[in-house]
């Protein structure tokens, strides 16, 4: 069978050869200790007339802004690609390196961030350089694995829907990749684990390409802002009692449970068709969230949040502050004193306070815009919105309203990484200002309704413009 799409599939190990700062929990203070299982970056080349797309997953915490910009800029250069033409996600692994260096000579963590980008790049070159013939199959399947942190279950607002894109070889029919998607974090492994591992969508990957012999599985995310896994402890978003004491038996019982699930749609897929695609991207600007008061207010609000923490700090605070390890000690304070959830929320909110307001007030100036990217995909009947950090299930509600069918998914943490990813409505939610996902937002509330408003008229372009 003839195919005119071409289609590649590439894959880059990256798991750290030492000691390297771990990202996702502000508990850690010191380097990994060894590897559980192995880390990787995948690619997906899609190629449909004269569109084309490079889809990238990692097995990391996020892809920040600058290591965003400089994949897409030396890989539009090297292979002749707009940005428009570039994806490139994390499954957002709270045991994997930390992908981005803060100034701070964490171990290892500089010198991980420049192979990071060299082989992003290359992996990109490889899956291009792979691509032949081939069609397209899709599938949703379900999973019900997840549970609402910020709603404590009650009602369990989740998204169990898996959105499944199959690669099929044009000539054997075999399966050659499966891009799949979960909105959950990764979080089986909490903070006391020392160990490199891409959790449970990297066991999920591996189950599947044993399953499906000579294909590639990739993950990507996509509302899990406000979900964990239904392994971890029923609660409250900032308690660090909620991140601790779970272990590789939790992680392959979610990934093989959510392997499962892709399985059974990839079994139930749709006929194989010629790759249709379309993409489209803009970038944004959006101020940010937190500390946009003026500078003698942000100074007040600071003094207080030193106020709260020396309560329950005491003679810890000296060490604590700027920029030792805040979130560390408040943790620990937390499990210490046995804290119940009214004062648990008391400090740790303080602490993120602290953190947001000392950032703030290292700033000068009024707080400047951010330059946020967004990017719609149309796939064969997938409709994808891509946003730059950790999206909540509400927003995918939202973006399915606009596109208006239900195989309309998000991928968060793409492209760049603004922090939590809530709409204006949960902004205005009583004692929002208590609540982790919005404290710590990235975006100015109604940015990201803003962002979500922008793809639909973006999808909107596009499903009146001819197919790739």
């Amino acid at each position: 069978m003839t195919s005119n799409s071409k289609i590649g599939v590439a894959v880059c190990d990256i798991t750290p050869a030492g000691p390297v700062m771990l990202a996702g929990f502000g508990q850690r203070v010191s380097p990994s200790e060894g590897v559980l299982d192995p880390i990787f970056a995948k690619a997906l080349w899609l190629e449909a007339g004269t569109t084309r797309l490079a889809f990238i997953t990692t097995d990391l915490l996020c892809v920040p802004g600058p290591l965003a910009a400089a994949v897409t800029q030396a890989a539009g250069a090297q292979l002749g690609l707009t940005p428009a033409e570039i994806c490139l996600t994390a499954s957002h692994t709270h045991s994997g390196p930390a992908p981005y260096d803060a100034g701070d000579g964490a171990t290892g963590v500089a010198a991980y961030v420049a192979f990071l980008e060299a082989a992003l790049v290359e992996l990109v070159a490889a899956a291009r350089a792979a691509a032949r013939p081939a069609r397209v199959s899709t599938a949703v399947g379900a999973a019900d694995l997840f549970f609402n942190r910020r709603t404590r279950g009650r009602p369990n607002r989740v998204d169990p829907r898996v959105p499944v894109i199959v690669v099929e070889d044009a000539e054997t029919g075999a399966t050659r990749a499966l891009l799949f998607g979960a909105g959950c974090h990764p979080v089986t492994l909490g903070w006391d684990n020392p160990l490199v591992s891409a959790d449970f969508p990297g066991v999920a990957q591996r189950v599947i390409e044993a399953a499906l012999p000579g294909a590639v599985a990739l993950f990507f995310n996509t509302t899990e802002g406000n979900v964990i896994p239904i392994t971890s402890p029923d609660r409250d978003a900032l308690d660090p009692r909620g991140y601790c004491g779970g272990g590789p038996a939790d992680t392959r019982w979610m990934g093989e449970a959510l392997a499962e699930a892709v399985l059974a749609a990839h079994a139930h897929r749709g006929p194989p068709r010629e790759l249709s695609l379309r993409t489209a991207r803009q970038t944004l600007s959006v101020l940010p969230n937190a500390g946009a008061g003026d500078p003698v207010q942000v100074a007040a609000d600071l003094a207080e949040s030193h106020r709260v923490l020396a309560e329950y700090l005491g003679d810890d605070l000296g060490r604590a502050l700027p920029p030792g390890p805040l979130w560390s000690l408040a943790s620990a304070a937390v499990i210490r004193l046995d804290l119940d959830e009214e004062d648990m929320r008391r400090l740790m909110i303080a602490c993120c306070r602290c953190l947001g307001l000392t950032a703030r007030l290292a700033r000068p100036g009024p707080p400047r815009p951010l330059a946020v990217p967004i990017q719609v995909i149309s796939l064969n009947g997938h409709d994808l919105v891509t946003l730059p950090g950790e999206v909540l299930v509400e927003v995918g509600e939202a973006w399915r309203d606009v596109a208006g069918h239900d195989r309309a998914f998000v991928v968060g943490l793409a492209n760049g990484h603004f922090r939590y990813l809530p709409l204006a409505a949960q902004h205005a939610e009583p004692q929002a200002d208590q609540r982790y996902e919005t404290v710590t937002a990235g975006l100015t509330p109604g940015g990201v309704d803003l962002a979500v408003a922008a793809a639909g008229e973006m999808l909107e372009l596009m499903q009146g413009a001819a197919p790739g």
